[in-house]
């Protein structure tokens, strides 16, 4: 049975016109958006628990501070439900935490963008996808999420306007990188490793640079996983041999856990990693990745084998992507942020 939907068709016109306006006002990440309808941003107000005029966050060096009405419209123009108003304020304020770094994540030449990891019973209760495509997903909640993050990333980290972005490539996850958990993980939720409870929902974020595909279909041992992920970690390119003062984000899916989990848990992986991806330094500086005058932060070392990492602390691992291929996949981060802030997710 066909249906037919009754259009208005100068209602249609009239919201065209207004998608047209926002998008020539600047008010856009390139796509179109919902407008922000003062009834429409009322509502997510108070799905996010603020008043308009509430101060929700600032970036002290611009003398910029955000107002809730602000990140009420973003999250209205970027497709966000109202349901997601728990979550999007525990966002809002990870955002404008000043750990992270936004106006240095916007300006950086490095292109980086906002990862967004949702882990906890929230991912069932507002449907994200953590399977097929977990990374990419066409589900409206990581996607409306996660651009959400990137366009306040956009509209705030640029100083009002005054500063540009400055991004030499950047990737596409900045217009939209929300990632979310499996529900039932082997190693435990993902914000665990920041000290949280199992049965917490939460959001994580770090400035990140995109990810990189870790393809074994023939390894019979968690070690042989681990080694190649391990091994990606340490290609020539990576901007992390210098400062080293970023992280990776390692997504494992379940064929490949399957096998590192019958051999390591996850502190166990943690170190193996730490202790096996290293490269000779002299080799990098031949390749001209270390300079010939290194700082002092840089702790360059001739002759001596070199991680990626300064610290174990700086690798996490998540846990979402389907069955069925032998890939998982590293998530730089960006060298510019030392930080990642994860924030639980309050009831409504």
């Amino acid at each position: 049975m066909e249906h037919s939907i009754r259009v208005d068709p100068m209602t249609t016109y009239a919201t065209l016109e207004d998608i047209e306006n926002c998008m020539d006002n600047g008010w856009t990440d390139g796509l179109p958006v919902i407008p922000p309808y003062g009834s429409l941003v009322g509502a997510m107000l108070e799905a996010m628990g603020w008043q308009g005029s509430d101060a929700v966050g600032e970036i002290p060096e611009q003398n910029i501070v955000i107002r809730a009405e602000k990140a009420a419209a973003t999250a209205v123009m970027a497709g966000c439900k109202t349901e997601y108003g728990p979550l999007l304020r525990a966002l809002t304020e990870g955002l404008l935490d000043p750990k992270l770094n936004l106006s240095g994540v916007e300006v950086t030449t490095g292109g980086a963008a906002v990862l967004v990891i949702v882990s906890g019973p929230i991912v069932e209760q507002l449907g994200f996808e953590h399977e097929t495509n977990a990374l990419g997903a066409n589900c409206r909640a990581n996607a409306t999420v996660g651009r959400f993050a990137q366009m306040m990333r956009y509209f705030c980290g640029r100083g009002g306007g005054v500063l540009q972005s400055h991004g030499t490539i950047g990737h596409p996850g900045r217009l939209s990188f929300c990632i979310a958990e499996h529900p039932n993980t082997e190693w435990g939720a993902y914000h665990t490793q920041y000290g949280l409870p199992e049965t917490a929902s939460a959001i994580s974020l770090m400035s990140t640079e995109g990810p990189t595909s870790v393809n074994n279909h023939y390894g019979d041992t968690g070690a042989h996983i681990l080694d190649t992920i391990g091994d990606a970690l340490c290609h020539a390119g990576q901007t992390a041999w210098y400062y080293r003062s970023g992280g990776f984000v390692v997504v494992i899916p379940p064929d490949h856990m399957a096998l590192v989990a019958k051999d390591f848990n996850r502190e166990q992986a943690l170190e193996y990693i730490y202790k096996n991806a290293r490269r000779q330094t002299d080799e990098l500086a031949d390749f001209g990745r270390i300079a010939k005058n290194p700082i002092e932060f840089a702790e360059v070392e001739p002759g001596e084998l070199r991680s990626p990492l300064k610290s174990p602390e700086q690798l996490t691992f998540i846990e979402c992507g389907s069955n069925g291929g032998r890939f998982s996949a590293i998530i730089p981060r960006w060298v510019g942020s030392t930080h990642a802030v994860c924030k639980q997710i309050k009831s409504a």
